[in-house]
């Protein structure tokens, strides 16, 4: 196994097995696997690993699993894009230098554990041994979204507890690590994916008017890009650690009993776009990305609701002033940056409703290409899909729609006289 050296695993393994002297141990075997095709990542790619591991003092063998994620060694032009950006060496530091330090103030697991890490591997905890996915059958009920919110609140006010109890401020003392890695001029993928919202609106149905036109072409470029300000730490609300990428994929459940319908709890991975912003961030990008359009307007009150209610609940636990956050600043503060969940829905849902068969056979089978549509130009690429995927220029034009008819509405959303959104 080339990943790892045998003193790598064994200090793996030794800081798995606090409990046993770790001049007791060695390795017996380690083992190597590729990780499920349907759960590559754009970022990297994942693996498991299995060690066997005895205690020779006590004569007691161990099996362990872990779960790693790596930069990509199959594919150079995406192994390239993740040493340009340098995703390992943020989400590494985030694991190591910044969630055990939240997590002192958290009630419940917030993350994965991690074992180790280097810039360009991280051997984490194998949450599958507990946790899940939703299945294909399974779908997302109001109490699967209150049960995230429970956690993202718990997320944000342990990181709150962390600066008032310490006397710190995450955002100065670990300013060199929480870069923003999505919604960043200096970001190829970004920019790239604004210029994918355009080409997309300039073919919807509805905006073929001259006037619609008129506006995509000259007016809703930069319009997007004043989203950059929304994701900055925020002026006009208490900040927090967000993870900042809360879709499906990154949000594993765990059940009391294999029969049981509803998850007692869940837990988030990847933390590679964590950053220290508003709370609400987290909370509508959970609602924007996960829940349909039709379900999010039915279930965006009560959501908003409960996710305050338990930063309430969490800021009391933790002796802390719930005036910290008020609700009128939490609901002024989610009208502020629905113009950011917006665009993070329509620009993820092109690649994330993409059939993983279909990326992967072209990241497998044109890795420079894929890299060209990912940080060049997509328009190419969303023409394919629509044509060999059933159904997809219908679910990639549900957000563009919302978002062009939220911003031809709002024009002067940034003017000097308009200080919040004024919609819902």
């Amino acid at each position: 196994m080339d990943f790892l050296n045998p003193e790598e695993c064994l200090l793996i393994a030794q800081k798995s097995l606090l409990e046993v002297d770790k001049t007791n141990l060695i390795v017996l075997n380690s083992q190597l696997e590729a990780g499920s095709k349907d759960l590559m990542g754009y970022m990297g790619e994942y693996y498991k690993l299995f060690l066997e591991v005895e205690d020779i003092e006590k004569q007691v063998k161990y099996s362990l699993k872990y779960f790693i994620k790596s930069l990509p060694r199959k594919n150079e032009p995406q192994r390239e894009e993740c040493e340009r950006k340098g995703v390992f060496h943020k989400e590494s530091a985030v694991y190591s230098q910044l969630l055990p330090k939240i997590q002192k103030y958290a009630s419940k697991k917030l993350y994965p554990e991690c074992y180790y890490s280097r810039n360009d591997i991280l051997v984490l905890e194998d949450l599958t041994q507990n946790y899940r996915h939703l299945r294909v059958k399974e779908s997302y009920s109001l109490d699967h979204y209150k049960l995230v919110l429970e956690h993202l609140s718990e997320l944000h006010a342990a990181s709150i507890a962390w600066e008032e109890k310490e006397n710190l401020n995450i955002y100065e003392n670990y300013k060199n690590v929480l870069i923003e890695l999505h919604l960043d001029a200096k970001n190829s993928w970004y920019i790239t994916g604004l210029k994918a919202i355009v080409f997309l609106a300039s073919r919807h149905p509805q905006y073929q008017t001259k006037t619609a036109q008129s506006f995509i072409q000259e007016k809703l470029y930069n319009l997007l890009t004043k989203a950059e300000e929304l994701v900055a730490p925020s002026k006009t609300i208490r900040n927090v650690l967000c993870h900042r990428d809360t879709w499906d994929r990154n949000i594993l459940y765990h059940f009391e009993k294999e029969s049981s319908i509803l998850p007692n709890a869940c837990c988030l991975v990847d933390f590679q776009l964590a950053k220290y912003c508003s709370p609400t961030l987290d909370v509508l990008f959970l609602l924007y990305i996960v829940a349909s359009a039709e379900v999010r307007k039915k279930i965006y009150d009560e959501c908003l609701d409960h996710y305050y209610k338990s930063l309430e609940y969490h800021l009391d636990r933790l002796g802390l002033d719930g005036n910290l956050i008020t609700r009128e600043n939490f609901l002024k503060e989610c009208q502020r940056t629905r113009l950011a969940a917006l665009l993070i829905w329509a620009l993820t849902e092109p690649q994330t409703k993409m059939w993983p068969s279909i990326s992967n056979r072209l990241r497998t089978e044109e890795p420079e290409k894929f890299d060209f549509y990912l940080n060049c130009d997509r328009s190419e690429l969303l023409l394919r899909v629509m044509e060999i995927q059933p159904g997809y220029e219908e679910t990639i034009m549900s957000p563009i729609k919302e978002l062009i008819d939220y911003l031809m509405e709002n024009e002067d959303l940034y003017s000097k006289e308009s200080r919040f959104l004024i919609c819902r």
